[in-house]
């Protein structure tokens, strides 16, 4: 095996190491911040707030449902099987629009729509951006928290060399583990991550915005960008 092929293989595992990295310690810090929000007080912003028990309503499509980052269940399916979807990410780099992959991802697809339509991703930063490799984001804003406050299991996972710069996949510590997380890939290193991400969309118009977002990242040693970009918000777009 030459050298070269080595050292690719030896920045792919790092890559897919940082990914996990960044997400271990979820489940005991999002039981934490659950436990924090049962005993907040009636007063409590939105963002912080919980539901009534069991899956919690679908969000309202036109976007005006309040926003809100706790949840007690996963959601039902709320996306309409026969409707096409696609995201448009308003971000302080600029906009891009990609179309949502309900065909092979619906459950993953079901909950990125709940979130967004529930503004659940507003204001959120990509507090790691790796260049030619991902930016990750997903984590909400309330203290100690890194999920919605549930789980779900994975959709089936993409054959080897599906992934393309401008693909969404859900990110996750362990198999059947997904929240809120998730990372769009912005180059080969990237596109080379073994494929045991669930993929859910691509990105098919504003690639020039992904690179912005890139150029703002750093190193596999040094993935936390000095100013991080941040989403302002995500239309979601629905077509029958």
């Amino acid at each position: 095996m030459g050298r070269a092929l080595v050292g690719v293989i030896g920045v792919i595992g790092i890559l897919f190491l940082g990914v996990l990295g960044s997400l271990v310690g979820q489940d005991a810090r999002q039981d934490s911040a659950q436990d924090q929000a049962v005993a907040t007080d009636a007063t409590a912003p939105d963002t912080t707030r919980r539901g009534a028990p069991g899956p919690p309503p679908c969000p309202a499509p036109d976007g005006s449902s309040p926003r809100r980052t706790l949840f007690d269940a996963a959601p039902a399916m709320c996306i309409d099987p026969a409707a096409q979807y696609r995201a448009r990410f308003v971000t302080s780099a600029g906009v891009f629009i990609a179309d949502l992959d309900q065909q092979r991802s619906p459950l993953a697809v079901n909950n990125f729509v709940f979130l967004a339509r529930y503004h659940f991703y507003d204001g959120l930063a990509f507090p790691t951006v790796i260049r030619d490799a991902y930016a990750q984001t997903g984590d909400p804003v309330a203290p100690d928290l890194v999920g919605p406050g549930y789980t779900f299991p994975d959709d089936p996972l993409p054959p080897a060399g599906t992934y393309q710069v401008g693909s969404l996949v859900v990110a996750h510590e362990r198999p059947d583990d997904n929240g809120s997380q998730f990372l769009i890939l912005l180059g080969p290193q990237g596109v080379e991550l073994p494929p045991v991400f669930p993929l859910f969309g691509q990105v098919t118009q504003g690639l020039d915005v992904l690179a912005r977002i890139g150029a703002a990242g750093g190193t596999t040693a040094d993935p936390s960008p000095e100013d991080p970009p941040t989403i302002e918000r995500i239309d979601i777009i629905e077509t029958p």
